[in-house]
């Protein structure tokens, strides 16, 4: 196969007993076979390491320790390690073949899932983590492709973790390089693995609470358009809360999801048992209640599947404000006017609604494409502490490199918008506003300004003009005094006037 210093074909036989049958999967440490043990006539699952890896004698050694450890762990939850060695250079570790689909392909099929599924699996990772963990072992890397949905007797779905030993040893020595580089997946990992610290059960608890929010909202907490981008926000931003995004979940599940996610360790749950208490006694009621239902009683694979609901329960965006943007609002209204009565400073008049905001980034065309896209989560964090900045140029035109730089917001659907409020401490600063259906790579793919301020004091407040969109730019043109623009806080606004 294409980059193996070796030989890996049907038929191959490691250690004189594991028969390789086909490839099932591959990925960024391992490539994984459908195998068969000739000694015990049994199916295995056959993971071999990517062969630069397998050259380093310490990563093997550390890699086959860690498959000792996760053999201890017998538990119906956790994906079994059967054995474990080395065979003319390939290094691998044999394990229970598990008919059945991963998590994450059952959320790219038919996310977000059903309440009551979304507990019913939530509860049985909890249990295996919590069986690990009595054993001393940190998974470290829990997310949706290292959980696996199988079949049960009787038509049930029974949720088995893979990787013990795999998410340990990648994180070994903390979960950021020297260079930066995130080891791990970004999506999921706890505020003390980004930090560098040494995580413990509770950064599985809080991977897990992760993982909940995903199967309850269709979507992850955190996304950004980088690895680290991603990672930081665990570590700066708040979730939007999952009642604001779906109707239906019961309160105190949504309780469960923001305790297991606290960014201190020492306010989530005290155990992954604990956890699973919580979410065993959660009253589902009767709306909540949703069965697992079985389409075809012999899909392939042997698979029960998890029925798609008619319609994604989604809270109408009509009904509900993102909880950053409630807090901005919260925070400008107990604020003095510090404005002159033309739409600028902290007394700038709001109108409409605030909606939510699904995402931020930066927006630099004119130069490398991005300024500051790590820290563009502060721009809607909810604190009005806390800032986005340009970089600091030489000049207020920029350094005569560019006409400006932007931020821009995408919201869950298109709006007809009043309003744009932008707080920021910069003085003398002026921008362009634009709304458009989708965000342009370029200046021209955004149309033309809806509105324009110049010699902005503090905050400022863009009048919209009830244009339909589902994105929105702040095009700074004047980075004000200091030639650094910041922005404390946005809030898009929709609705009637008032």
């Amino acid at each position: 196969m294409v980059d193996h210093a070796f030989s890996l074909t049907t038929d191959r036989v490691l250690a004189g007993r594991y028969r390789l049958l086909e490839p099932i999967a591959r990925g960024g440490m391992a490539e994984v076979w459908e195998g068969r043990d000739d000694v015990l006539t049994r199916p295995v699952a056959v993971k071999i390491l990517h062969p630069h890896l397998a050259r380093d004698e310490g990563f093997v050694e550390r890699f086959r320790r860690e498959a000792v450890a996760a053999a201890r762990l017998a538990h119906p939850g956790i994906v079994a390690t059967y054995d474990t060695g080395e065979d003319d250079g390939v290094a691998f570790i044999v394990m229970e073949l598990v008919r059945g689909r991963t998590l994450r392909r059952a959320l790219e099929e038919q996310a977000p899932l059903p309440t009551a599924t979304c507990v019913h699996v939530a509860a049985q990772v909890a249990d295996a983590l919590e069986h690990a963990h009595r054993a001393g072992l940190v998974h470290r890397d829990v997310k949706p492709a290292n959980i696996l949905l199988c079949d049960e007797p009787g038509g049930g779905v029974r949720a088995k973790v893979a990787d013990f030993g795999i998410a340990k040893l990648q994180a070994g020595g903390g979960d950021l390089t020297q260079t930066g580089a995130l080891v791990g997946t970004a999506k999921y990992l706890s505020p003390e693995q980004v930090e560098g610290r040494s995580p413990d059960a509770r950064s599985d608890v809080y991977a897990l609470g992760v993982v909940l929010y995903e199967m309850l909202c269709g979507r992850a907490p955190f996304s950004a358009d980088t690895e680290l981008a991603t990672a930081l926000q665990h570590v700066r931003v708040e979730p939007v809360t999952p009642r604001q995004l779906r109707a239906g979940i019961p309160r105190p599940l949504e309780q469960i999801v923001l305790r297991a996610m606290a960014k201190d360790p020492e306010n989530r749950f005290r155990s992954a048992a604990d956890l699973r208490g919580a979410l065993l006694a959660v009253d589902m009621g009767d709306d909540d209640a949703d069965p697992l239902v079985v389409r075809d009683p012999t899909p392939p694979g042997g698979v029960v599947p998890l029925v798609r609901p008619p319609q994604r329960n989604w809270v109408p965006a009509v009904l509900v404000a993102a909880v950053v943007a409630v807090a901005v609002a919260v925070a400008l209204a107990v604020l003095p006017d510090e404005g002159d009565g033309t739409g600028t400073g902290r007394g700038a008049a709001t109108v409409g609604q605030p909606v939510v905001l699904s995402a931020v980034h930066s927006f630099d065309p004119q130069a490398d494409g991005e300024e500051d896209e790590v820290d563009v989560g502060l721009a809607i964090d909810g604190d009005p502490a806390t800032a986005w900045a340009t970089s600091r140029y030489s000049t207020r035109d920029f350094g005569n490199l560019k006409q400006g730089v932007g931020l821009y917001v995408e919201l869950a659907g298109v709006r007809s918008l009043q309003q744009l409020l932008v707080r920021s401490p910069t003085r003398g600063w002026a921008a362009a506003v634009y709304v458009a259906d989708r965000p342009g790579t370029d200046l021209a793919d955004w149309g033309t300004p809806v509105d324009r301020r110049t010699a902005i004091d503090g905050t400022a407040a863009f009048d919209l003009d009830g244009r339909a969109g589902r994105a929105v730019l702040l095009w700074i043109t004047d980075p004000g005094e200091g030639n650094k623009a910041e922005v404390a806080e946005m809030t898009v606004r929709a609705g009637s006037r008032r």
